[in-house]
């Protein structure tokens, strides 16, 4: 018997599977495909957010602030695990504000999340960055956020992971759920049972089909479609829009993956299949900033990642959300890559608290909270 099993190998579920077994957990992972990381979790910019652009586009203040903490959290997480992840450590990226009248509250709101950042003249920008075209920016700034190869970020959680006892179970799809024990089937037929103490569902938008499939839970799970472009390297430096319907890219060796601000889809399922006309407002996004960027020379990526939300008229958030269902089912969503530290360090805590090999002494306040629960 397993303490933990969780469900997917994506960046939630792999981070989770490290802290866990890190306390002393035993602790599983399944995954669905052949390869652990293959959805969400690598098609994204590779973009290890410090605050500065959730700070400046989400519209509520409080909220901004918040998501911004969350990620730099994270960033200096994610940095002190894995630093030989992080690619162009020397370089600064160039954040962008075309909107002009946003300057002072932009500013505000980083300073209030504490933010790094520093404005710097058009001049300025044009000697770090001389090949873009940086005419329509109203305010510029250098800032601290990186560029992070994921893989390699996922290879080292793998590891470690495994180095405290995990397991890992690919290829293998569930065939059912009873209770805490999982039947799986490989690809080749074979038949295998897990049994653990908590399940932890960490596999996006497969969450909501096993809990419907499995336990009649329908989990208000949404699916967000947006498109990326993979070209040769376009500038010496990461640099990215802070406004809607703006290009932001990051650099990772010598190709740059290039995202559109704000550009998510609403859709029904998720899929892969490129919509040709969102890839080609991306690409005129790119044309903006690199005005001699060669467009054959591009690949076009389509990614979807999810959210939770109880109402469907919400706004987009991709926050992050941890909730049980039913008792020892836990769904876990990251939000964003860089949020995934923040969350998983929460999900340890609740773990932690109901999964207790007492060879550590209660505190008076665990007594305390004990007697006034009636335990």
């Amino acid at each position: 018997m397993k303490d933990i099993i969780i469900i997917g190998g994506g960046v939630a579920g792999l981070m989770a599977a490290y802290k866990l077994s890190k306390i002393g957990l035993s602790v599983a992972v399944v995954e669905h495909h052949q390869f652990l990381a293959s959805g969400p979790s690598t098609r994204n910019e590779g973009w290890l957010h410090r605050g500065t652009y959730h700070a400046a586009s989400i519209a509520s203040r409080e909220t901004a602030v918040e998501v911004a903490k969350r990620c730099i959290y994270g960033h200096e997480q994610l940095k002190s695990f894995c630093p030989e992840a992080i690619e162009d450590m020397d370089k600064s990226p160039i954040a962008m504000l075309k909107d002009g009248d946003r300057a002072e509250e932009v500013k505000s709101r980083w300073k209030e999340a504490k933010v790094s950042f520093r404005e710097i003249s058009r001049r300025e920008a044009k000697v770090s960055c001389p090949e873009a075209d940086l005419s329509r920016p109203a305010a510029l700034f250098e800032v601290n956020d990186v560029s992070i190869n994921t893989r390699l970020l996922y290879r080292k959680l793998v590891s470690e992971a495994k180095r405290s006892g995990c397991e890992f179970f690919l290829d293998r799809k569930i065939t059912k759920i009873d209770g805490t024990c999982l039947e799986l089937c490989t690809s080749t037929g074979q038949r295998e049972r897990i049994v653990g103490r908590k399940v932890v569902y960490a596999a996006g938008g497969g969450a909501a089909d096993l809990m419907k499939k499995h336990h009649g839970i329908n989990v208000p799970i949404r699916y967000w479609k947006s498109h990326l472009v993979v070209t040769k390297r376009l500038a010496s430096m990461g640099v990215f829009y802070l406004d809607p319907q703006e290009a932001a890219m990051m650099h990772h060796g010598q190709v740059s993956v290039v995202g559109f601000n704000e550009d998510a889809l609403l859709s029904e399922y998720p899929d892969y299949g490129v919509i040709k006309e969102r890839a080609r407002n991306l690409r005129e996004g790119i044309k903006r900033i690199f005005p001699n960027w060669r467009a054959n020379e591009a690949l076009d990526v389509a990614c979807v990642k999810v959210d939770l939300a109880d109402q469907q008229e919400d706004a987009r958030s991709l926050n992050i959300a941890i909730r049980e269902p039913i008792p020892d089912h836990i769904l876990a969503l990251p939000g964003k890559l860089t949020e995934a530290p923040y969350l998983t360090d929460i999900l340890v805590a609740r773990i932690h608290e109901g999964i207790d090999d007492g060879i550590v002494s209660h505190r008076p306040c665990d007594t305390f909270q004990s007697v006034a629960e009636g335990v």
